[in-house]
């Protein structure tokens, strides 16, 4: 079976007198990668799942055995779902943690804090470990395993520790008590990590607002109506839910009384979708340990074939359906939040068509945006 088959996303810009007046967003991603199930049992698909879909395999596996355990009238143990929970929430963690290391330093001329992110990278295993013994908890038969409470504990420190030294330079919790933008604006003027030089840097320039746009967040889809429209390839191409094309990120997701004051004054711009990110990984740094995790009421309790399985992954809502014919897949389809966003006239069209400047400006406004959004796949941008 081919391993990491993520496809790429072609994004080019048409401009006129310094304005953007045509975004084309092509994609070669494999959204039907999942047909390489159909036949096969439920075990080996959900084994392969993260092994196909690398990038946030943990919330992949997860949406898959949700939906395989609804098709099958399985009904998950409360510890091992929080116990999954709290694994995406780490990947989460990570992608988050990704962007802010490794991309945002080179859009102020930065070194990328490699030493930072392959600390993650080790506490994220160690995590896993932790919290699963080493059994596979993302299959219909995973066992009722208690983690090991003292390390999980000290992992979660340590994953907090880690977030206060090399994003918020303090505790996230007390990141969380900015509450006003004026306090925002102190804390990213003291230039304390890259986070802080980005946010201080987009202000300055004047491009908080950049890329504000009217776009509706995705709902949860009601299952009726999903299984009616999944089995369209071109819905799993190109969603649409209701005739809009709608977004599904941390920002649709996540709130703070900071982010409702950021977004009265800037909308949904550029300065509003980094705190979203920044917002969300704080709060995330408190529910790294299964007694803190909340009890997800979308987990569906009673058999249906087929099933549908939900997972919030690190760029947005992830949505797996599998019918099956007694343990063996007949058919297997796969929503993920980059055919939402990126739809050509999605949430990231929409953004970079209000886009204006000389193409220097515009090129750097692009990909920050582009940044904030972000695909789950690498991405070409031409501008002409």
């Amino acid at each position: 079976m081919e391993v990491g088959i993520e496809g790429r996303l072609s994004i080019g810009l048409r401009t006129d007198s310094r304005r953007v007046n045509q975004v084309i967003i092509d994609s070669s991603r494999p959204v039907h990668a999942s047909r390489v199930f159909h036949g096969k049992g439920v075990s080996e698909a959900l084994k392969a799942l993260p092994m196909l879909f690398a990038v946030c395999g943990t919330a992949q596996a997860c949406a898959g055995v949700r939906a395989c355990e609804q098709a099958l009238g399985v009904r998950p143990a409360q510890p091992i779902e929080r116990v999954r929970d709290c694994l995406v929430c780490m990947e989460t963690v990570r992608e988050h943690l990704w962007r802010i290391l490794l991309d945002w330093p080179a859009f102020l001329g930065e070194t990328p804090a490699n030493s930072g992110m392959r600390e993650m990278l080790a506490l994220q295993r160690d995590n896993r470990l932790a919290l699963t013994g080493g059994y596979d908890p993302f299959l219909p038969s995973a066992a009722d395993h208690l983690p090991e409470p003292a390390i999980a504990r000290d992992l979660a420190r340590k994953v907090a520790v880690l977030l206060g030294q090399l994003v918020f330079g303090m505790p996230p919790t007390r990141w969380l008590n900015i509450n006003r933008p004026e306090m925002l604006e102190q804390w990213s003027a003291s230039g304390a990590s890259v986070a802080a030089r980005l946010l201080d840097h987009i202000r300055r320039v004047g491009w908080s607002r950049v890329g504000g746009c009217e776009v509706e967040a995705l709902p949860l889809m009601e299952t009726d109506q999903l299984h009616q429209v999944i089995q369209d390839d071109h819905f799993i191409e190109r969603p649409q839910w209701f005739g809009d094309c709608c977004e599904t990120t941390c920002l649709t997701r996540v709130d703070s009384p900071l982010l409702q004051r950021l977004r009265t004054r800037h909308g949904n711009g550029l300065l509003v979708r980094l705190v979203a990110r920044l917002t969300e990984l704080a709060q995330l740094s408190g529910y790294l340990l299964p007694e803190m995790m909340p009890i997800d009421d979308a987990v569906p309790v009673s058999a249906q074939n087929p099933g549908v399985g939900r997972s919030d992954a690190a760029r947005g809502q992830l949505l797996h359906r599998v019918r099956l014919d007694g343990e063996r897949i007949v058919s297997y389809q796969i929503l993920a939040p980059t055919e939402w966003n990126f739809h050509p006239q999605g949430v990231v069209s929409r953004s970079l068509a209000t886009l204006y400047g000389d193409g220097a400006q515009i090129e750097q406004q692009a990909r920050l945006l582009i940044n904030a959004i972000d695909p789950c796949v690498a991405y070409d941008l031409s501008i002409a």
